[in-house]
This record gives structure tokens, sequence and C-alpha cells, in this order.
């Protein structure tokens, strides 16, 4: 008997799946579990920037002024703060230079630019793939 393979729109919609599945999976939306206090505190950590330092994460970092950050997201931690009034208290003492993550406007280019070249270099890859495809005898 002759063996039946799925079409190519079959193979595309499974890949997709796959995709998607891995991609959830992997982001960790299906973990609901709240983070512990060190977990939270380390986090923190490491999307600051050290206020003295060139490029450098306040976790990376052993200058006084971020030992000066870690010790007030560890006491706003522990006092309960959320994570967004600890980034904010330390906004306003040291101004917005104290994110290593953009939360908007022009940084935000930074992440979404190479995220839109290889969605148009994969995009390139596959129109290339069926213009072969179609042109072959």
């Amino acid at each position: 008997m002759a063996e039946r393979r799925p079409s190519a729109a079959v193979r595309w919609v499974l890949l997709g799946i796959v995709l998607v599945v891995a991609l959830v999976v992997g982001s960790g939306v299906l973990d609901r579990h709240a983070p512990t206090q060190a977990e939270r505190i380390s986090a923190l950590e490491s999307s600051l920037k050290c206020p003295s330092c060139q490029d450098l994460s306040v976790a990376q970092s052993t200058s006084p002024s971020s030992l000066a950050v870690r010790a007030e997201v560890v006491a706003g931690v522990h006092q309960g703060k959320t994570d967004a009034q600890i980034v904010a208290g330390l906004r306003a003492r040291y101004g917005t230079a104290v994110d290593l993550t953009p939360s908007g406007g022009l940084s935000a280019i930074l992440w979404i630019l190479p995220a839109l070249f290889a969605l148009a270099v994969v995009l390139a890859v596959v129109l290339a793939v069926r213009r072969r495809r179609s042109e072959a005898p």
C-alpha cells in the first residue's frame, strides 16, 4: 500500500503548534508559583544597572553605589513592597538610567529591531523556498 504523507499545509500547522507550545513552556507562563523573596531580589538586581558602573548590573558590580542599590532592593522586598514600587523609588533616586531593560520609548527599539530583523529573514527564506519549488520542473 502507498504511504500517505501529510500535505505541506498540515506540516506547517503542526510546526506552528510545536513552536507555540515550546514558547509557552519556555516562557514559564505555566509556572504559576509565586517567586520567593530571594528570587525577587535576584531578578531585581539583575535588571537594575549599577549607577556608577559602565554597563554592569547591580548583581555583577561590587561598587559602593551598587551595594547601596542592593541594600535598598533587599529592604524593599522585606518591607513587602512590589517590584514596581522598588524600581520607582530607585528611579526617583538615580534616574531612569538605573534600568537595564527598556521600558518603552526609544529604548524599546533596541529590543524590537532584532526581532523584526529575524522575522524578515525567516520570511525571506520561506518565500525563496516557495519560489524555488514553483520554478522547479
